[in-house]
């Protein structure tokens, strides 16, 4: 990584609340499924406070699931065997680490409810909170863009190109929950 995609990695980073330290896609994830979950709620019938722990709750269940089928799915991997009868050992252990490791899922959705929270305390309308939001959300997607666009050594126009692209691909996952929920 240059330099410069450096500091926006640490800025990021720090924004997200450390989001993605050590495991990137679990806060890229955890952004795509904060900016869905934004996106499905109506800010005409839903208060900010039931759009908030919504979001808390969900991402909290696909968190707890992934940390699930690791633990389980570890063992059913090519290879691996469960050294007898009886639960295999250590699966609480795999779940622990898990979780841990899927943590950024949970504190990507930090920061845009914060954004959420904020911009209505400050007065902003539901609807304008939520959209404000929903562009925190955006904005992450592009800087997840420009750390993995630097990352593989792109620069200038090709870096632009390149977080363009993925926080295309982002809203498009993004408008595909919506349109599912």
């Amino acid at each position: 990584m240059t330099g410069s995609t450096r500091g926006i990695g640490a800025v990021a980073a720090r924004l997200a609340g450390g989001a993605g330290a050590g495991h990137p896609e679990h806060g890229i994830y955890g952004t795509v499924l904060t900016a869905g979950l934004l996106a499905a709620q109506d800010p005409q019938h839903d208060s900010l406070a039931r759009t908030v722990i919504d979001v808390l709750v969900t991402v909290t269940v696909f968190w707890l699931a992934h940390g699930y089928a690791h633990a389980v799915g570890h063992h059913l991997a090519p290879g691996r065997r469960s050294p007898g009868p009886g639960p295999p050992q250590g699966l609480l252990r795999l779940a622990w680490t898990a979780l841990l490791r899927n943590w950024p899922l949970v504190q990507a959705s930090v920061l845009p409810l914060a954004v959420l929270i904020l911009a209505r305390v400050a007065g902003a309308t539901a609807e304008g909170a939520l959209q404000a939001a929903l562009w925190t959300c955006v904005v992450l997607l592009a800087v997840w863009g420009l750390l993995a666009g630097g990352a593989a050594g792109l620069t200038g126009w090709r870096l632009a190109r390149y977080a363009t692209g993925s926080s295309l691909l982002g809203l498009i996952l993004v408008a595909l929950e919506v349109a599912i929920h």
